[in-house]
């Protein structure tokens, strides 16, 4: 290595995609950046952009280097674990090193206007509910504000926004009153920690008993508990556990809607500091969750995809909830599986994963079954009901009313009678999916995507879901003149509203993207159903998953058969594990579950083997099928799509790499093939799959593909999605 005084050559990380990184001179009056520092530097003619050192070199072998312009960071934004992460993935991912660097770099550091990251507020309160209730007697938003705070703190002022516009001030207020305190990191008071003293069940105790014995070095534990069965209870104990080592924890949750629950679950039960990381915070309060986990001031990230990138200063374990979600999947730009980094950091680190799920990944459960992971199994409810019951309702020759039949409707109102609330889970947005004319048999689609267009009603439109283009309702059928255009299908909005119409004295609370497109409006929702009080719960796949609803007693499925015609060999692998998870969530307290699926094929072997045996016999009649056809998990799967305005020239484009890839070995091709959705936003869509038993020739194989094949350059832009969750 040469002397640090001869290192006058930076390379430094960029957001390009033609090189990994780029050589920049230092210049003579500058002193050395550190390793996984930013710098300001030039791109192009007259461009400033944010870099990220790579490394620093005594020459280079081009000539006239641009000087490196400013330094940003005095000390590394980026350690050499969290380096090496991203150099792994880059190559596992077959990207260029500056677009892994660039995902996983929160918006604020990758600005050239480099700002003080802004200060947040977290609130706490600081007296009993008594003593608020008597000196705010006079002062109803306050004390409802407090209350908040008291029930679900600590919290911010915005998080309080769906309460009162006004709340950051009611927080200073009562901040003057000494009812609140507040702290720039979530913090929470070691005497308010709560034990509740849960004995725990046989299954959990083993499950402990190991993770507290493997508490040190690199290890994946496949936690595999049936709904209802202690999974977060398993969280929190280890949590603590790697607290009292002075250890930091990354807590891994698909979606931002199960962020909260899960962060107040833990803030409740641990001494210490807590943080959230979603795309739903502002840039600065991502950047800032960045800086403090990284300087050691937060003991537990709770966090969605990207966070897995956090760096730590003394990060102990990653923990995956959910680990079997799509949504660690990420579908567009860097396509990388948060899931499958979180076990590759845990073995840079040398530190413990554990994965936990109801209805694990087939991927996961070969890695458990074969001893690669360590599977923990929890097989019992902790509350030791038992699964709830489950009907196969056939809607084949059955009217329905909005969708649903008069049997599922008299079974709702006998439970909410009951005092107790109901979730009808529909995975389709909208009023209904299709508008159709009933003389010529004409539908509305999209011109810019092969798709139906979606009603909405109240907005009184037509709507894509894959471009978001909208149109005006015809007044009669284009092709044909006919005034029988008329809606056909139900989504959640008309099953919300029929669910009105028919209990008007229950509230009918719906989650989709449609109603719930703000943390705020999520959060309101959220405390409708948390009031306990009778109501009806519908929505889509958002509440598939992790919520805890205590009151809820019956859950109604709506068509699900879709599934059954779909040409992606997983789709009955993902609606096993959606209608295990939605089932779930019923009697989950005191209360004695239902479950009510409406089919037109109530006699499928899908539904025999799934719910009169179990998710693992499921899972294993399908692995076998997979064998034996050499599909994931018993092989590896790569996708190269590309997607152009002219059909010919694209398929022309995809076949030429087809070509080249016959005769490898270990390899099958096939395509081109059109993409499920052919046509998206103008595009034409199509793909190349390839199937490989060894991940190294494949590998090899797509690196030797795009060194000859830019996906940046030519006229045809293409892409390579590595281990790929569905075809299209």
């Amino acid at each position: 290595m040469p002397e640090t005084d001869q290192l006058k050559v930076v390379q430094v990380a960029l957001k390009v995609p033609f090189a990994p990184h780029l050589d920049y001179r230092l210049p003579d009056d500058m002193p050395a950046p550190a390793v996984g520092a930013r710098v300001q530097v030039p791109l192009g003619k007259n461009r400033s952009v944010v870099g990220v050192v790579m490394g620093l070199v005594a020459s280079s072998p081009h000539q006239k280097l641009k000087p490196i312009q400013a330094l940003l960071d005095d000390a590394p934004l980026l350690n050499p674990a969290s380096l090496d992460l991203l150099q792994q993935a880059a190559r596992y991912y077959q990207v260029n090193l500056g677009e892994m660097v660039f995902t996983a770099l929160p918006a604020w550091f990758r600005s050239t206007d480099n700002r003080p990251i802004p200060i947040q507020h977290w609130w706490q309160v600081t007296v009993s509910a008594e003593e608020a209730a008597a000196r705010l007697s006079q002062a109803p938003q306050q004390l409802a504000i407090f209350d908040y705070v008291r029930r679900h703190g600590p919290v911010m002022s915005k998080m309080m926004s769906h309460l009162n516009p006004a709340a950051a001030k009611l927080c200073r207020q009562l901040q003057d009153k000494g009812l609140l305190e507040s702290s720039e990191v979530c913090f929470v008071a070691t005497d308010e920690a709560r034990d509740p003293n849960f004995e725990l069940t046989a299954d959990q105790a083993q499950a402990m008993q190991f993770l507290s014995q493997h508490d040190q070095g690199f290890q994946v534990a496949l936690l595999d508990g049936i709904t209802g069965s202690g999974k977060t209870e398993i969280y929190i104990r280890f949590i603590n556990q790697l607290l009292k080592q002075h250890k930091q924890t990354l807590v891994m949750v698909p979606e931002i809607g199960l962020t909260p629950q899960l962060f107040q679950e833990i803030s409740q039960r641990i001494n210490g500091q807590i943080a959230i990381l979603h795309s739903g915070l502002s840039d600065g309060a991502r950047a800032r969750v960045w800086q403090h986990a990284s300087q050691g001031l937060v003991d537990v990230v709770v966090a969605t995809r990207s966070g897995i990138f956090t760096p730590f200063k003394n990060l102990g374990a990653i923990l995956v909830d959910e680990e079997h979600d799509l949504s660690y999947k990420q579908q567009e730009g860097v396509r990388y599986s948060a899931r499958d980094l979180a076990v590759l950091r845990g073995k840079i680190e040398h530190i413990p994963v554990v994965l936990g799920s109801a209805t694990p990944s087939f991927e996961s459960l070969r890695h458990a079954q074969t001893g690669r992971y360590h599977w923990l199994q929890l097989r019992r409810r902790t509350n030791r009901n038992p699964m709830p019951s489950l009907t196969l309702q056939n809607t084949q020759a059955k009217k329905l009313t909005k969708g649903l039949t008069h049997t599922t409707l008299s079974r709702i109102e006998s439970h909410l009678d009951d005092g107790n609330q109901v979730l009808v889970f529909m995975n389709r947005r909208g009023w209904s999916h299709k508008l159709l004319c009933h003389d010529c048999g004409w539908v509305a689609e999209c011109d810019d995507c092969d798709a139906y267009l979606t009603f909405h009603k109240h907005l009184e439109l037509l709507k894509c879901h894959h471009c978001d283009r909208r149109y005006g309702l015809p007044e009669f059928c284009p092709a044909c003149g006919s005034q029988q255009v008329e809606t056909m299908g139900v989504g959640t909005e008309k099953l919300a509203a029929g669910l009105a119409d028919r209990f008007a004295q229950v509230p009918i609370v719906r989650f989709d993207r449609d109603s719930v497109s703000t943390p705020a409006q999520w959060q309101h929702n959220l405390e409708v159903v948390r009031s306990g009080d009778p109501c009806v719960i519908v929505g889509t796949q958002m509440l598939s998953k992790g919520h805890d609803f205590p009151w809820l007693s019956l859950v109604v499925v709506v068509n699900v058969d879709n599934s059954f015609f779909s040409t992606d060999f997983r789709a009955t692998e993902y609606l096993a594990q959606l209608l295990t998870q939605v089932a779930g969530r019923a009697g989950r307290a005191k209360t004695k579950g239902e479950v009510i699926i409406q089919t037109q094929f109530p006699e499928h072997e899908f539904f025999q083997t799934l719910f009169q045996q179990s998710y693992e016999v499921f899972a294993q009649q399908q692995m076998a099928e997979r064998e034996a056809m050499m599909f994931p998990p018993f092989s590896h799967l790569a996708i190269i799509r590309g997607q152009h305005g002219n059909e010919s020239e694209l398929e022309r484009c995809l076949q030429r790499m087809g070509a080249e890839l016959e005769g490898e070995p270990d390899l099958s091709v096939l395509g081109p093939l059109p993409a499920p959705m052919a046509k998206r936003q103008k595009l034409h869509r199509m793909q190349l799959i390839l199937n490989s038993n060894n991940r190294q020739a494949l590998h090899r194989t797509l690196h030797r593909l795009r060194n000859q094949h830019n996906p940046h350059q030519g006229t045809i832009p293409w892409f390579i999605d590595i281990d790929p969750v569905n075809f299209d």
